[in-house]
């Protein structure tokens, strides 16, 4: 059924563009006075124009107008300081009274599949322009979106230039914590944010409470990020034709390193190490115990270097009073302070936009393309090619290089490699293409009714090469080879119609219903081999690799395909009292034969409660709304095939019948018939305000978001079952919050001005069911490292009435016999980390995240800008220093100087995990700060504007966190775990300039 319903696209598009009628129109003459709507005085010169033409008149001396026009056209009705007001000239005449203009409040949001007023949202939605985003050395679009909307979290794990960031919008939703938002760029759902370059983004809009993002059905619980474009446009009648040029060039360095030991140090202690085995060999020396490479390294040094980016971008736009466009290039090349780590893009964008039939139809035409090449480097772990862990763990008496020019490669210990060498011949690379392009018509068919029709396609191609040539590492390596290919293809199509009417100027009605259709295939394959016999050809031509073993060449090919009917009206009385409703039936071929499809409703309501007559003398009122809502979104993303029995070769086997290798089959999950969407039902109480002509202006949110029916691999034994794995819908969590934002008009003169805003978010966090786990609750958050065997290395238990990811740990009593002895579960005491007594000792989660952005002109020419961004009462388990303060491993190893602490009280055991790692993390960052000057250019004809500035990125940290970087990366059920295997935060430096002719 579901492939059925995409043949109705074509059907929607002819039916639309067939359905335009054509009258002759009779001519009428409109005669009426406009007076100001707080005091009633009459306005002279007020601009009445007849829409889409130059036909028009102004008021006279007492406010009253004459103009002749064909009936049923739209008059406008502007005037400097005044709310523009758009009237169908239906009758002779019409009196009109015009509010003094509040620019705050007639700001225009981008809702799902449509617009609104800001100040007729019924939803939690915030709205960000482009001149509030944070600018500098931003390594993707997100990240100027950093603390500037209340509830949304971005947050980034390390400074890597080829690294992403996780975005979590009022908490966690699920099991897979890891899960994004949805992104919409210019109407097209699931577009990737990195497609667009910062300087293309006009605003975002988030949509948060469930009310908003349950017109997206099946993808909205996590919410919705809205991306719009900068678009070409006309002025007076005219096309815009103007060139901007953007140029920035930055510089970075690491933030914070790692406190370990140096050469002298570990020399130092090498005799104190060893004193008794001397004392008990007469004649031994240290060197028999311990080999002094001779140098004195700085590893971290060594990996580490300035970073640079280099960005340049070009737009420009223009055209004609019925077609006009724009389009961009931007080329950034991002070398990061680790070695070996770099990654260059270019995007390219064009915008068309082109109006006919009498300005009846518009066509929106959008392309955009990105070319992408990193290159990346392993850190993440702790096996031979892991850099950090190398550099860090590595012995600083040895040298980079050997006596004869050579990589130095002594092997002290298992696992022992030089970082230098795997970073410099070591290629580990990767080359995608990304392209979008969408076709947007709509058509005004009769008054009030339009139609609108979308087809979008988006690809993405990803080519990753990795070789590493024989002798990289010091232990045996005949050396390796990969290379592969993933392709990503979406087909969309979207048509609805939007129906609006305004009634007696009382009754205002919109409403809007309409259909998608989504089909999105994965493709790709790979080839492997080892011992190759050239490191020249590396993988260029795997035919010269002397090893290829089954499973050696793979390849794959899936399809998903979703099915959306939606629906939405919105009412108004007096533009005093709202109410609107949407609801959204979704059909996934991912999910379950019993439940394909699902319903997503929603409800909301509002009121403004400042144009009550009991408030109409409070004159420093202007705006007080009461919003209410509530709404059912789901999540889907789980992969393709998860609610079908599916088979995968499990490697050779030999046929017992005729002796020959055949390949093996086995069932890689179960079916599972009722396997339906993750469910988020959320209520949303909201307030708006603004004050003094709206100098100062904000909301207040209110929420209860309940998801239930988990998405999770559940573990089932076999037998029964075929597989040891069935994806089931079990658990709920809950996420109750309180979100502010505030924005002030401090001053604002033509010499000094000063804008300021503040967001405030607290969300709280509770398991409510988890499914197979029952009471007990599941231990996450297993760290993994030299030394840490055994199953007590977990960090982090998922509990029933606990946050999402609490830190569950046993508590040091003392050290005895070089052991940490900790309380058992039985009463006693006990030296085994399994067996010890744990108990919750902190949270991750933040009890409030702040965000306060200011904004200075002064001089007239000159602007500051600066953000500070800050969590406030939450933990972080210092991993890094509870693998590397442990003694056991000197002087072959390195090791923090906490190390030396520790062997004087006589500690010899390795890495544990203790509630002594658990540090608070409270911080408050200085962001970003900008200083910039706009030139005067007025007898400079051909250039408009110029603006040269200096910003500097992630300028300082106050906290008392003892490790590299306290803020918490959201990912998965175990996050906030600050492991010695990240990549370090960059502080930057960026100096560029700003053109418009």
């Amino acid at each position: 059924m579901l492939q059925k319903l995409g043949k109705w696209p074509i059907l929607f598009l002819f039916l639309m563009i067939g359905m335009v009628s054509l009258s002759n129109a009779q001519q009428i003459t409109v005669t009426g006075t406009i007076t100001d709507s707080e005091d009633g005085t009459t306005l002279i010169g007020v601009s009445v124009i007849q829409k889409g033409t130059t036909q028009g008149t102004t008021t006279d001396f007492d406010g009253n107008y004459s103009i002749t026009v064909e009936q049923g056209t739209t008059l406008v009705y502007s005037y400097i300081g005044y709310n523009e007001q758009e009237i169908i000239a239906a009758q002779s005449t019409i009196d009109i009274v015009l509010a003094p203009k509040s620019e705050l409040l007639d700001e225009v949001i981008v809702i799902g599949y449509g617009t609104q007023k800001k100040s007729d949202k019924t939803g939690a939605v915030s709205h960000v322009t482009a001149e509030e985003l944070n600018q500098g050395a931003l390594s993707d679009p997100i990240q100027g979106l950093q603390g500037k909307a209340a509830g949304v979290s971005i947050t980034k794990k390390g400074g890597d230039p080829n690294g992403g960031f996780s975005v979590r919008i009022r908490g966690a939703s699920g099991f897979d914590s890891s899960v994004e938002p949805l992104y919409v760029i210019d109407g097209v759902p699931g577009a990737d944010p990195t497609s667009v370059a910062p300087e293309d983004i006009a605003n975002y809009n988030v949509l948060k409470d469930a009310a908003s993002t349950a017109i997206y059905g099946s993808r909205g619980a996590n919410g919705v990020i809205i991306i719009t474009t900068k678009q070409g446009g006309t002025k007076n009648g005219e096309a815009v034709s103007e060139v901007n040029f953007n140029s920035k060039y930055s510089v970075s360095n690491v933030a914070n390193t790692i406190n370990m030991l140096n050469a002298d140090q570990i020399r130092a202690f090498a005799p104190i190490k060893y004193a008794d085995a001397i004392a008990e060999n007469p004649g031994s020396t240290v060197s028999d115990y311990f080999i002094d490479g001779g140098a004195n390294t700085d590893w971290q040094n060594e990996i580490y270097r300035q970073g640079s980016t280099f960005e340049n971008n070009l737009s420009f736009s223009g055209g004609s009073e019925k077609s006009f466009y724009r389009a961009s290039i931007t080329n950034a090349n991002w070398v990061g302070v680790m070695k070996g780590t770099e990654k260059e893009r270019t995007t390219a964008k064009m915008n068309i936009t082109h109006k006919g039939i009498n300005d009846k139809l518009t066509l929106n035409a959008n392309l955009s393309t990105s070319f992408e090449n990193n290159d990346y480097e392993n850190y993440g772990g702790n096996d031979k090619d892991d850099i950090i862990y190398q550099a860090l763990t590595r012995n600083p008496t040895d040298p980079v290089y050997n006596s004869t020019g050579g990589y130095d490669q002594t092997q002290r210990v298992f696992n022992y490699e030089n970082p230098l060498a795997v970073i410099n011949m070591v290629t580990n690379k990767r080359d995608a293409k990304r392209y979008l392009g969408n076709l947007r018509a709509d058509l005004d068919i009769i008054d009030g009714l339009k139609g609108t029709a979308m087809i979008s396609y988006i690809r993405n191609d990803q080519e990753y090469t990795y070789f590493r040539p024989k002798g990289v590492f010091a232990s045996a390596d005949n050396g390796f080879g990969r290379r592969s290919y993933d392709n990503t293809a979406e087909k969309l199509f979207e048509g609805y119609l939007t129906y609006t009417k305004s009634i007696n100027e009382k009754h205002n009605l919109d409403v809007m219903a309409g259909y998608s259709w989504r089909e999105k295939a994965f493709d790709g394959l790979f080839a492997q081999a080892q011992n190759p016999q050239s490191p020249h050809i590396g993988a260029n031509d795997l035919r010269t690799f002397a090893e290829v073993n089954y499973g050696d060449v793979g390849s794959y090919k899936s399809q998903e395909t979703l099915i959306g009917f939606f629906g939405r009206a919105q009412y108004n009385f007096l533009s005093k009292y709202y109410l609107s409703a949407s609801l959204r039936y979704d059909g996934s071929s991912k999910f379950g034969a019993n439940n394909k499809w699902g319903m997503f409703p929603t409800v909301a309501a509002s009121w403004n409660i400042q144009d009550e007559a009991f408030l109409n003398n409070v004159t420093w009122l202007d705006q007080l709304k009461l919003r209410a809502s509530y709404g059912i979104s789901g999540n889907q993303e789980i992969g393709i095939g998860n609610s079908q029995l599916s088979w995968v070769s499990q490697g050779l086997a030999t046929n017992p019948e005729t002796g020959q290798q055949v390949v093996s089959f086995g069932a890689a999950r179960n079916e599972n018939p009722d396997l339906k969407w993750e469910k988020t039902a959320e209520v949303n109480i909201g307030i708006d305000f603004a004050f003094f002509k709206s100098k100062l202006s904000g909301s207040l949110e209110v929420y209860d978001k309940q998801t239930s029916d988990l998405l999770y691999a559940q573990n089932v034994p076999v037998p029964p079952n075929l597989a040891r794995t069935t994806f089931s819908n079990i658990g709920a969590v809950s996420n109750q919050g309180i979100e502010l934002f505030l924005q002030a008009f401090v001053v604002d003169n033509s010499n000094f001005s000063y804008k300021t805003s503040l967001t405030v978010a607290k969300n709280k966090s509770e398991w409510k069911e988890l499914g197979e786990f029952g009471a007990e609750g599941r231990n996450d958050g297993y760290i993994s490292g030299r030394g840490a065997v055994g199953e007590g290395y977990y960090t982090v238990r998922n509990q029933v009435g606990h946050e999402v990811s609490e830190f569950y740990t046993p508590e040091i009593v003392s050290i005895q016999d070089g052991q940490f002895i900790y309380r058992s579960q039985s009463g006693g005491y006990t030296t085994q980390m399994a067996d010890a007594k744990r108990t919750f000792v902190g949270s991750p989660n933040p009890d409030v995240e702040v965000g306060w952005s200011n904004n200075f002109k002064f001089y007239k020419n000159w602007t500051l800008d600066f953000a500070l961004r800050s969590m406030i009462g939450h933990q972080k388990y210092n991993a890094t220093k509870s693998f590397l303060d442990s003694p056991f491993d000197l002087p072959d190893l390195n090791a923090m100087e906490d190390a030396l602490d520790w062997y004087d009280q006589g500690r010899t055991s390795t890495a544990v995990v203790a509630s002594e790692y658990v540090e608070d993390a409270t911080f408050v960052k200085l962001d970003y700060v900008s200083l910039g000057y706009n030139f005067n250019l007025e007898k400079v004809s051909w250039l408009k504007k110029v603006k040269l500035y200096v910003a500097a990125n992630n300028v300082f940290t106050i906290t008392g966190y003892s490790g590299a970087d306290p803020e918490i990366y959201y990912s998965n059920l175990a996050y906030g775990i600050d492991q010695y295997n990240v990549y370090p935060n960059t502080r930057s430096f960026t100096f560029g300039i700003n053109a418009t002719f």
